[in-house]
């Protein structure tokens, strides 16, 4: 056969050789062509990133310089370069918080609105909007649905659009509960505060406690909205019995006025609803009473006309009845008034003489039956210079009261009786200090000015107390070791903690781990065991009997006025032991554990009285010389 190719035609080893040759070649051709093209993909990711990088800088740079516009183009640059970057999502997010009115967290932390002023006086501080709005509305790309509707949330309330903000809140509350959980809680905490200050700014009291009741519920521990929530029911109560029943009226105005005589306008209504019940009782010819009225009425505000019609209304009393009527008349709320004021003035401005002065009652002397043993610290405001001291008195008030510490209050004393902690005011000793009676020894535990209600252990070498010193605001039980420079543990959320004598237990106001079920709790001193021995969240100031089997405790959740109870130490029944109208609370028991005292006002001025732990009448051991001022901040304990 002839191996020589023909026209067109290649000879046939030369397939073999070429054919092989020809597919390898392609391969290595592929093989460049797909490696060119991953080489430029990776040099386009390199530079990408680089840009990225670039990009993250300059918005920091512009962030550190207040160009908060253009950090922001930055981080969407970013964003487009790479929508997935972290970095560009938590600098954005922090941009957000800026142009929101607060401070700039770190990459890492939580951002939660700064707090501003109160929005009415009436309840405690929330939080407000800034005065000018942001200078950029950003809408960043590429967020997921949590973190816009946080944003818009955080829009509406910086905004004051408390109803939106709340709106979007539970909306991300239902959608993503564990996102932002704290902040988003604090945030409506805050919502509902703002909605019942602007409910009650519009007269809407109804509408105002039903915000401050869900406010409540978010946060129960709260004892400055508990107690305004309290005073603004009594207002609205008096409002809806003001005019028909004057008497009812005075009663309440006495109470609210009583506990602040500065609020709202309880001055002035309470004077008006005197003056008109007195004039009530003029018309019906009960001159000594109507004088009564007018007398308290004097005691408020004093003008010629009302000083000349009480002078008359007692001149008709000693007339009909004898001068001695002037004395035993008043017997109503009225003196609650004229107790917290200084001597009515006449209309020449100086303290006027009293026609017929009603005599000083004489001391309280405590019956057979009424204890007589022990002592009372306590601390209260004097009546001369305003200061708040820490005193101790004889129980059964037969001496005065004496001072312990100047410028202190809630005092507790070691079980040996020979030092006491109390929380100190002077301003260069804030926190608690530990002061030695006999030796005058001083011993300052703690620097924070929000650290009070100490309480001590049965050996007398730790402390618990309650504190809100941290960022959050919220309050915590502590414990230290009873030393200069110990340091403070966190035990658990919760107030008003109260140590156990009998065993290692303490007893404070809290909730459970979900904010649950809040009451009187108790727990071990190591923080373990924790047990609810109530459920009332409004139940508060727990005290230990010595022995440990019941702890007394006041409450105004139960009964719609604080009242002292008791609770025993297993939890479960608790029994009522005391029923009036006005104020009972701070309760402690004595060391043999067959009373409890506790301040009130029932008398029309502040007292200290004891009522038997397993219940009957309350008995006065001894007035308090001055005020409390804000009763929920000074404390009683009874010693041997």
């Amino acid at each position: 056969m002839d191996d020589r190719p023909s026209d067109g035609w290649f000879p046939g080893w030369l397939l073999w050789v070429i054919g092989p040759v020809t597919v390898l070649a392609a391969a290595l051709i592929v093989l460049a062509l797909v490696l060119g093209i991953q080489a430029g993909q990776r040099q386009a990711e390199v530079e990408r990133r680089q840009q990225a990088a670039i990009a993250i800088q300059r918005a920091v740079d512009y962030r550190a310089e207040g160009r908060l516009a253009e950090a922001l183009a930055e981080y969407q640059r970013v964003l487009v370069l790479d929508p997935g970057n972290s970095a560009a999502l938590a600098g954005i997010e922090s941009l957000l918080q800026l142009a929101a009115g607060g401070a700039a967290p770190s990459e890492l932390s939580p951002a939660t609105p700064a707090p501003a002023e109160a929005a009415s006086a009436a309840y405690p501080p929330a939080q407000t909007a800034p005065a000018s709005a942001p200078a950029f509305t950003p809408t960043p790309p590429n967020l997921s649905p949590e973190v816009r509707l946080w944003q818009d949330a955080l829009t509406a309330y910086q905004a004051g659009e408390w109803a939106d903000a709340e709106d979007l809140i539970l909306e991300l509350q239902r959608s993503a509960p564990a996102f932002r959980s704290v902040e988003a809680a604090g945030m409506l905490f805050d919502l509902y505060v703002n909605l019942a200050a602007e409910s009650e700014q519009a007269g809407d009291l109804e509408q105002a406690l039903a915000y401050v009741d869900q406010a409540l519920e978010l946060r129960p521990e709260n004892t400055a909205l508990r107690t305004a929530r309290s005073m603004a029911a009594m207002y609205q109560e008096m409002l809806a019995v003001s005019g028909v029943d004057w008497e009812q009226t005075i009663e309440l105005l006495e109470g609210l006025y009583v506990r602040d005589s500065g609020y709202r306008d309880v001055q002035e209504r309470l004077q008006a609803a005197l003056l008109a019940y007195g004039e009530q009782l003029a018309e019906a010819g009960d001159w000594c009473e109507a004088a009564a009225q007018y007398r308290a009425a004097v005691a408020i505000e004093s003008s010629p006309a009302t000083i000349a019609q009480r002078n008359s209304l007692e001149e008709r009393c000693e007339a009909e009845r004898g001068p001695s009527s002037l004395a035993s008349a008043g017997a109503t709320p009225t003196r609650a008034v004229a107790a917290l004021t200084d001597e009515p003035a006449d209309e020449t401005g100086q303290p006027e003489e009293e026609v017929t002065p009603t005599p000083e009652p004489a001391p309280t002397t405590p019956a057979a039956s009424a204890p007589v043993s022990g002592r009372i610290v306590f601390s209260a405001v004097d009546p001369i210079n305003g200061r708040t001291h820490v005193y101790i008195a004889d129980a059964a008030g037969q001496t005065p009261p004496t001072i312990l510490a100047e410028d202190g209050q809630q005092p507790a004393f070691r079980p040996d009786g020979q030092r006491f902690v109390y929380r100190n005011l002077r301003d260069d000793m804030r926190g608690l200090t530990a002061l030695d009676p006999a030796s005058g020894l001083e011993l300052r535990f703690t620097e924070y000015a929000e650290d009070g209600r100490p309480s001590w252990n049965g050996e007398g070498n730790r402390i618990t107390f309650a504190s809100n010193r941290e960022g959050d605001r919220l309050w915590r039980v502590y414990t230290l070791w009873a030393d200069v420079g110990s340091e403070a543990a966190v035990m658990v959320y919760g107030d008003s903690p109260a140590w156990s004598k009998a065993e290692d237990r303490i007893a404070y106001r809290g909730c459970d781990e979900s904010g649950n079920r809040c009451g009187i709790w108790s727990m071990t001193g190591s923080g373990g065991d924790r047990r609810p021995l109530t459920t009332t969240p409004a139940d508060d100031r727990p005290a230990w009997a010595p022995s440990g089997q019941f702890v007394a405790f006041m409450s105004d959740g139960r009964d719609g006025n604080p009242e002292i109870y008791r609770v025993d130490a297993g939890g479960g029944q608790v029994t009522r032991l005391t029923e009036d109208g006005a104020i009972d609370g701070l309760p402690t028991v004595s060391p043999d554990g067959a009373w409890v005292a506790f301040v009130s006002n029932r008398s029309g001025s502040w007292a200290v009285y004891a009522v038997p732990s397993g219940g009957g009448a309350a008995q006065q051991l001894f007035t308090i010389q001055g005020s409390l001022g804000n009763w929920l901040e000074q404390s009683l304990q009874w010693i041997p």
